[in-house]
C-alpha cells in the first residue's frame, strides 16, 4: 500500500512527551538529570486522589520535549533491554564525550559500537531500558560493524 502525503489540516508539528514506566520515581529522576540535563517540572508533577505521587514531569531541552517518567513497575520490568529512543550528535567525537561523561557518572553503557553505517553508544537506564545514541558521521567499508553484538539483542 502505498503511503499518502497528509493534508495540512493533519500536520503533526513534533513530539510532544515520552512516557517511559519506572520503578522508582526518584532514581529515574536523578539518572535523567545527570545524564541526559533533563530538568523536573514540580508544578507538572502527577499525584493521585490520595496526594501519593506517581509521575515526574520534566523538560529534556535536548530534543525539546516532555519526559514523563511514570511510577508502573511491572511496566518497567517488562521494558527491560528494550531501545525506547535513538539519539543523534554529529561525530564520533560527541560519542566519545559522551563516553567520557558516562563513565564520570558510573552509568552503564556499551562503549562505542560500530555499526553498519555509523558507531553508536548504548546506554542502560535504572530500569534496565536501553538508550541509543547514534553518531550521524558514517564511515566506510573498512569498519565493520558489530551487529551481533549483545547490546543490540533486544
Amino acid at each position: 500500500m502505498a503511503s499518502a502525503a497528509l493534508s495540512d489540516d493533519l500536520k503533526i508539528e513534533g513530539l510532544r512527551t515520552l512516557k517511559f514506566a519506572v520503578s522508582d520515581c526518584d532514581r529515574s529522576l536523578a539518572f535523567y538529570e545527570t545524564i541526559f540535563g533533563v530538568q523536573r517540572l514540580p508544578n507538572a508533577d502527577h499525584v493521585n486522589a490520595d496526594g501519593k505521587l506517581y509521575a515526574y514531569i520534566c523538560q529534556w531541552p535536548a530534543i525539546g520535549t516532555l519526559l514523563d517518567l511514570r511510577l508502573l513497575p511491572a511496566h518497567a520490568a517488562a521494558a527491560s533491554r528494550l531501545d525506547v529512543i535513538s539519539l543523534a550528535v554529529p561525530t564520533r567525537d560527541n560519542l566519545d564525550a559522551w563516553v567520557t561523561h558516562l563513565d564520570a557518572h558510573g552509568a552503564t553503557h556499551s562503549g562505542i559500537i560500530p555499526t553498519g553505517m555509523s558507531w553508536c553508544i548504548v546506554v542502560e537506564d535504572p530500569d534496565g531500558r536501553f538508550i541509543k545514541i547514534f553518531a550521524r558521521q558514517g564511515h566506510g567499508p573498512e569498519v565493520k560493524g558489530d551487529m551481533g553484538n549483545d547490546w543490540f539483542r533486544n
